[in-house]
């Protein structure tokens, strides 16, 4: 069960059932400030906790994880959402950079080829001028396949690369815009994901994104990438 802590002037931190977009959650809202701010967030965590939540939504600029934890609540992590994306990112790198995907060139790498790594390339293949495979363990087979199935062309990771994605910490750090895609301090090297199907207030949520997409509502989310 996913929880979702709301401030709320007149918040009494009792857990209520609730449908965003879809996806039930149990929304706790808090009052803000004060001297009792604290507690008030302790016994809402407490609470959430009791009733199975694990994972929780907070207000942005949040900054009392540590009251949280305490009683085993943690952040939706977005890293497999981005990894998800790591296609659409790719492209959007490019138009940072002034280059139309049809005429750039993306570097996927890491230690292994992964699905996550897969999908981006299959995604790239028909998109971009050509893919490089970087990777120890299976890069030579996904490059082998990728000439098979799309007769894309599949160049070394070398000599200029204006867009790359890191799936792991073994993938260089050479090219005009990284992305890394994995740990807990993900680098999306400026590119901004919009949700433009949700409301206003929630089209930068990126914890709101991910856990839709996890609930497989990826799709309806409109993902613009800029």
């Amino acid at each position: 069960m996913l929880g979702e802590l709301v401030y709320c002037a007149d918040g009494d931190g009792q857990p209520r059932r609730q449908e965003r977009y879809g996806l039930t959650v149990l929304r706790a809202e808090v009052r803000p400030g004060g001297w009792g701010e604290a507690g008030r967030l302790k016994r809402a965590a407490r609470r959430l906790a009791r009733l199975g939540v694990c994972r929780v939504l907070v207000p942005e600029e949040f900054c009392r994880w540590e009251l949280l934890c305490r009683w085993g609540l943690g952040p939706v992590d977005p890293v497999p959402f981005f990894r998800a994306c790591a296609g659409g990112l790719a492209l959007a790198a490019l138009r940072r950079e002034g280059i139309p995907p049809h005429q750039g060139t993306v570097a996927l790498r890491g230690r292994r080829v992964d699905r996550d790594m897969v999908r981006a390339a299959e995604f790239l293949c028909s998109r971009v001028r050509d893919v490089a495979v970087s990777a120890p363990v299976g890069g030579g087979e996904l490059a082998a396949w990728l000439r098979r199935e799309f007769g894309a062309p599949i160049r070394p990771d070398s000599g200029e690369i204006p867009a790359a994605v890191r799936f792991d910490g073994t993938g260089a750090l050479e090219g005009r815009r990284v992305l890394s895609l994995f740990g807990t301090e993900p680098e999306l090297a400026g590119i901004r994901l919009r949700a433009a199907a949700l409301e206003p207030e929630d089209r930068e949520k990126l914890p709101l994104m991910a856990a839709l997409w996890e609930a497989g509502r990826g799709e309806r989310l409109g993902l613009e990438f800029t």
